[in-house]
């Protein structure tokens, strides 16, 4: 008798009020066949009546369940589930069989086989009421192949017989035999006390399909909105599993597994790299080729579904933009909740869920952007359009391996297998499965819908009108002042309307004037004139140009003191107004009030051209004065160089020291991929040997059968001699005693108690007889 943990039979009941949707609970005891640890090739699922109970049953042929390991079903917290190659288990919490049975009923029994034991426990709430038990108790017996049972089964083989379906061990037995039909090892369990409605019916509708078991709540209350997965159990056992590698058989007919993305319409690939996974995200797009009217995102987790049909983005919205539109990701960096229908509510979620829209509507956009350019006259809406999958698959019922079929096929035995595909390459169980879509291409698909717009937006945000010149100014650059949130432009009529001043960004300006003020203190006492308009840091285009225009001006400053005050004024009302919170108010105003002369206008016009847009990643050049020593200005700009040269060896330094680890780590990686190569060529060498010798082995069996069948010929041909030797010897001592009883009459002396039958003794004495007669 097993005691789990002193935890209240209470909580039985507790714990299964997670799952509230019963396929859920099922759901968790396929899980656990499907898991690396048992490795089912094929589960079982069906209803049946045993005294009178309605019971389900689920069946599997995997590895089985050894004492220990059954003990750590039944009880709570026990998850020792590890990954098999590429077979990561689904199981994360030890609580799914315990939830999800007592979900479905009150009671059940566990019937399991390994290859040197079976085993039989009970998990009862029925039990434990009937006993008054403060704690939960599982009852668990165990038979050896030596025929004997454990040491503490005593008393639970009593308490499995009372308190359950079973009164007989020959009962047990019967049950661990089923297991032997399905194969040599595996688990049956069978729950009865099924949880009730309010009308005294089962939850689970077993008679309106004789082939599925439906939800008999959802069943009445169906539509063609409605998904059929919510109702019918082997709708929801299709999409279960992403990539199924399990058979699952409800009540006789084997469910038609899917690759649920490959079997959409116009499937599109995208990726998204979230901000807290340094890798990238695969997204399948397609249409649902069965019902416009079922869509969203089905959303996986270790292959296993989570969430289907999840509306996101513009499919909650009344417009019905998305319909029809199905997206697949598997999302192993989020975690699902106890009940593995939906995910906890963290940060990382919304986010996923809010891009999941976005790239959803990307999608929607591109393909009525696409079908609008093949077929500009097509008023259907694509979703109304009949449509069949991209892409053909078929799993194989031997090896259970999936394989791609041509796009003409529309239907398939059966039962297939590998030696029936078209491929020669893939016509063989033993060869591994060809690589998806998206182990082969991980770009994502091209989005033009999406480029044409971004290209139109770029174009209306930054093209703006050229400068219109006049006669008295000289060419100008043309300046543009992207139109961006964070750069300030003057609104309404611009300056070049009412002006021959350009147009420039004045946020820009603004930072050129704060940076070149602090400057200005310093270089201004060296200067032989104090320029009235500050002298921004200048590129070597721009200091060329002022080297070309700055005697002009100069000499215009000595000559127009009072426009160069205005000048100056207008360009420090600029640089305060801007820094101001009115700042495009004030900027305008001030070259507005200003531009009315000519001399200021003039200086507002040589500011503009020396004064250009900030350059990003450029050296600043500062223009010295022209008594400055030449050489000094070479020492700076070779300073400059060799700083700048310092600056761009740090940094190929630092890319060769991440091109080095990353090569350190590619090594790494191949040694272990080396190592592993390795590992399996010994075992294949291993497996090779073993099947030699079992050949070996074979062999000279068969020859000491030829032997032992000739001997038995042989025995049996003696045997048969014997018989007839037997036969005669007996017929000739009956004619001896008869011959004997004859010559009493001729010699009434003769002692026939004396005389022995079996030898010429009689024949003898005839002889005589004759001869005295004649």
């Amino acid at each position: 008798m097993s005691d789990v943990q002193h935890i209240s039979p209470k909580f039985l009941h507790a714990n299964s009020t997670s799952h509230t949707w019963p396929f859920s609970a099922i759901a968790e005891l396929i899980d656990n066949s499907y898991d690396p640890d048992v490795r089912a090739k094929q589960i079982w699922i069906d209803w049946t009546r045993i005294r009178g109970l309605d019971c389900l049953s689920f069946m599997d042929n995997g590895e089985g369940l050894t004492r220990a390991r059954l003990h750590k079903m039944l009880s709570f917290g026990f998850s020792e589930k590890k990954a098999m190659k590429f077979h990561i288990p689904v199981g994360v919490y030890g609580n799914g069989f315990k939830s999800g049975s007592m979900r479905l009923g009150k009671d059940a029994i566990v019937f399991t086989k390994t290859r040197d034991t079976m085993s039989v426990g009970l998990l009862s709430q029925s039990y434990l009421e009937a006993i008054g038990a403060q704690r939960v108790l599982v009852p668990m017996i165990t038979f050896r192949r030596d025929g004997h049972n454990h040491v503490e089964d005593g008393g639970s083989l009593r308490a499995i017989l009372s308190h359950s379906l079973f009164n007989s061990e020959k009962e047990l037995f019967a049950e661990l035999r089923a297991i032997s039909a399905a194969g040599h090892t595996g688990t049956r369990i069978i729950i009865w006390n099924l949880r009730m409605t309010s009308n005294g019916e089962t939850e689970l509708d077993f008679d309106t399909d004789k082939y599925d078991i439906l939800v008999r709540a959802n069943t009445s209350d169906k539509s063609n909105m409605t998904p059929e997965s919510e109702y019918s159990l082997r709708a929801y056992c299709s999409i279960l599993y992403l990539k199924p590698r399990m058979q699952i058989i409800i009540r006789g007919q084997r469910v038609k597994s899917q690759l649920i993305s490959k079997s959409l319409a116009l499937i599109a690939q995208d990726n998204y790299r979230p901000s807290f996974l340094n890798k990238r995200v695969r997204i399948t797009f397609g249409y649902n080729t069965q019902s416009k009217e079922h869509y969203g995102i089905m959303m996986y987790h270790k292959n296993r579904l989570i969430k289907p049909y999840v509306k996101v983005g513009c499919q909650c919205k009344a417009e019905r933009k998305g319909v029809g539109v199905i997206g697949v990701i598997e999302c192993n960096f989020l975690q699902p909740t106890h009940n593995k229908q939906d995910f906890d509510d963290t940060d990382k979620y919304r986010k996923i869920m809010h891009n999941l829209g976005i790239k959803l509507e990307e999608y929607w956009n591109e393909i009525r952007y696409k079908r609008k350019k093949e077929d500009p006259k097509c008023t259907v809406a694509i979703e109304d359009v009949l449509k069949v999958p991209d892409q053909v698959w078929v799993q194989c019922d031997s090896c259970l391996k999936w394989r791609r079929l041509p796009d003409a096929i529309t239907e398939l035995p059966d039962k297939w297998f590998c030696g029936m595909n078209y491929d020669p390459q893939f016509r063989s169980c033993l060869v591994e499965e060809e690589l998806e879509d998206e182990e082969e291409d991980q770009k994502s698909y091209p989005k033009p819908f999406k480029r044409q717009r971004r290209n139109t937006k770029s174009l209306l945000e930054e093209n703006i009108p050229e400068i219109t010149q006049t006669q008295d100014e000289p060419a100008l650059t043309t300046i543009q002042a992207p139109r961006h949130p964070a750069t300030s432009v003057i609104s309404g009529p611009s300056l070049a309307e009412r002006s021959p001043l350009p147009l420039i960004n004045l946020t820009a300006v603004s930072n050129s004037l704060r940076r070149v003020k602090q400057k200005f203190s310093a270089i201004e006492t060296q200067m032989e004139v104090t320029p009235s308009f500050p002298v921004p840091s200048l590129t070597p285009p721009q200091e060329l140009f002022f080297q070309t225009h700055w005697p002009a001006l100069n000499e215009e400053r000595k000559t127009l003191t009072q426009s160069d005050t205005l000048a100056s004024k207008a360009a420090c009302g600029m640089m305060e107004g801007i820094e101001s919170h009115q700042g495009l108010a004030a900027a305008e105003e001030t070259c507005e009030r200003d531009a009315s002369s000519g001399t200021g206008r003039e200086y507002c016009s040589a500011a503009a051209r020396i004064i250009e847009l900030p350059l990003k990643n450029e050296k600043k050049w500062v223009v010295h004065h022209e008594g400055h020593d030449d050489d000094e200005e070479e020492e700076e700009e070779e300073e400059c160089n060799l700083a700048e040269a310092q600056q761009w060896q740090d940094e190929l330094m630092e890319l060769m020291h991440e091109t080095a680890e990353e090569r350190d780590a590619c090594r790494q990686e191949l040694e272990v991929l080396q190592e592993h190569s390795a590992a399996l060529e010994d075992e294949r060498n291993q497996l090779i040997c073993r099947l030699e010798s079992a050949e070996e082995e074979k062999s000279k069996l068969s020859a000491q059968c030829d032997q032992l069948r000739t001997q038995l010929a042989e025995l049996r041909e003696r045997s048969q001699r014997g018989k007839e030797e037997k036969d005669d010897s007996c017929k000739l001592r009956t004619l001896r005693l008869n011959l004997s009883r004859l010559l009493v009459s001729f010699i009434p002396s003769l002692r026939l108690e004396h005389v022995d039958y079996s030898s010429d003794v009689l024949d003898t004495i005839l002889i005589q007889v004759l001869e005295h007669i004649t």
